[in-house]
């Protein structure tokens, strides 16, 4: 009785895979090339441009490039981090602000410590070090700061790490 009920169950199984095997509807996907004609043109129209402009007056959609925090665990200093900023020629201030160092706890992110930051003046390059000695190992952190650098306009530039663990 034992062996007929597992030789139906295969049956049954088996009969099963071939229906759904036969009985799903394939589709097709059909592409076509869009092919332009040696007829077709297109017509650009400049407006409101003055006399004076030049390509060397075209400014970059922004300055500022590797805006970076750098996170590293030690055993014996804890949480270090490295901040730096770039930007495109000599920046009258640049530098890095509103730094906080979070912890995930079970009802979201707590603030653990936090720094005004610090700038340079007069030059293209900033780089600073914080240190957050009590990272407790196998804890979740992540850190959030405003880069900034004024180059013939101030700019602001958040960065946020997401979230990385504590370990050794």
């Amino acid at each position: 009785m034992r062996e007929r009920k597992q030789k139906s169950g295969k049956i049954v199984a088996l009969a099963l895979a071939l229906i759904f095997a036969f009985s799903v509807p394939v589709q097709e996907a059909h592409a076509e090339e869009a092919n332009l004609n040696e007829n077709s043109t297109m017509k650009v129209t400049v407006t409101n441009m003055s006399p004076e402009y030049s390509i060397s007056d075209v400014q970059p959609v922004t300055t500022l490039f590797d805006c970076e925090i750098i996170m590293a665990f030690k055993m014996d200093e804890g949480l270090c981090m490295t901040f730096t900023t770039s930007c495109a020629g000599t920046a009258s201030v640049i530098g890095v602000k509103d730094i906080k160092v979070q912890q995930k706890m079970w009802y979201g992110w707590k603030t653990v410590i936090t720094s005004d930051g610090a700038e340079n003046y007069n030059e293209p390059i900033f780089a600073a070090g914080l240190k957050y000695a009590d990272a407790i190992k196998d804890r979740t952190y992540r850190v959030i700061c405003t880069h900034y650098a004024d180059v013939d306009g101030y700019e602001e530039v958040v960065n946020d790490t997401g979230a990385f663990k504590f370990t050794y």
